[in-house]
């Protein structure tokens, strides 16, 4: 692994540092970019303007001070995650709920600590509205945050500046990212693949952006055999075709009709494992205000029918992707749900 990089700025911001610019490339022909600043501050972190490459003739706009590497075209398929971010922002961030809840869940389904992610450069692959890029930069990380859906990328960067709390957001896919290969000490995805068209494709592209020795987090959806039990996994057959709208008020309207119950259940020993098979995604937590329980149930219940792709996806395949992208050291974490780990091999090739 590279050594630690002294001259993270730690100040807030929204606009790009003119450094990103090092690190970023054509994500069609891998050639280094040549920036084009339209407005900057004064501290010299730009504003707008352009990326170009000379090879491709391609050029790529920054606008809010966000790099933009995906179109509107491609952007389609997340349209309801930029709505979620924009809409429930704060609900998952540790500092504006008063919980621990993200935090807890970073170290558990990554494996991490804080002195490990000390000034090393961090990709957080589908930041949404940025739970987890705010505790590796809490940490002391040097972030670099992508996430497909303009909303999402607004929201944590909106997220970051607000908890004064530096990094880098950039608006791409996750199947053709702007980086140099190797650069990145540590790469997470949590919660992300299993929504994209090929998870497979995901999980065996993203071990080229981490440097040798350096480490890999996944966290997603299992297939597990009661999954068919579910009623909302039929509902979504025709929900993730409804428009955001729709979807939005099915998620209230559900909401409202069977959080009681859930509540009512969670009340009730070996009754309330059943809530889980409601078609809501309920959120009853004993550390949690009755505000916080709905918030919650309403985003995660809207995340669970709107999202475009979902493909629950069995550890052996995950593991077997890792190693062959050069992953070692493959372990499962001993977190709730699927939390897979590894460590990019310092095999040539890889």
């Amino acid at each position: 692994m590279r050594r630690h990089y002294s001259s993270f700025c730690a100040r807030p911001h929204r606009a790009m540092r003119p450094s990103l610019v090092e690190i970023l490339v054509c994500p069609y022909c891998s050639q280094g970019l040549a920036l084009a600043a339209g407005r900057t501050r004064a501290d010299g972190d730009i504003e707008d303007g352009s990326l170009g490459c000379d090879r491709c003739n391609k050029s790529y706009p920054i606008r809010r001070g966000i790099p933009r590497f995906a179109d509107d075209e491609t952007e389609k398929y997340s349209t309801n995650f930029g709505w979620q971010w924009s809409h429930f922002r704060k609900t998952q961030i540790d500092a504006f709920s008063g919980l621990a809840e993200s935090e807890t869940r970073f170290r558990n389904e990554t494996g991490w600590l804080p002195a490990d992610l000390k000034g090393r450069w961090v990709l957080d692959a589908g930041c949404g509205a940025g739970r987890f890029s705010s505790i590796a930069a809490r940490w002391g990380a040097n972030v670099v945050a992508i996430d497909l859906a303009s909303g999402a990328v607004e929201a944590c960067a909106l997220t970051l500046r607000e908890q004064s709390l530096a990094g880098d957001v950039v608006q791409a896919s996750i199947y053709s990212l702007p980086f140099r290969k190797g650069y990145f000490d540590y790469v997470f995805s949590l919660g992300v693949l299993q929504h994209t068209p090929d998870p497979g494709l995901a999980m065996r592209s993203l071990p080229r952006f981490v440097a040798p020795g350096g480490g890999i987090a996944y966290w997603i959806y299992e297939r597990r055999w009661y999954q068919y039990l579910m009623v909302r996994n039929y509902l979504r057959v025709v929900s993730a075709r409804l428009p955001v709208t729709a979807n939005r008020y099915l998620a209230m309207a559900l909401t409202f009709i069977l959080f009681p119950v859930a509540l009512a259940m969670s009340y009730i020993p070996y009754v309330k494992r059943l809530i889980p098979f409601l078609p809501i995604s309920a959120r009853i937590r004993p550390e949690t205000s009755f505000k916080q329980r709905w918030e919650w149930t309403v985003l995660d219940t809207f995340d669970s029918y709107s999202a475009r792709y979902e493909f629950n996806q069995r550890a052996s395949d995950v593991m077997a992707a890792l190693k062959e992208a050069g992953i070692d050291r493959i372990q499962r974490r001993p977190a709730r749900g699927m939390a897979i780990t590894g460590t990019k091999s310092h095999r040539p090739g890889n």
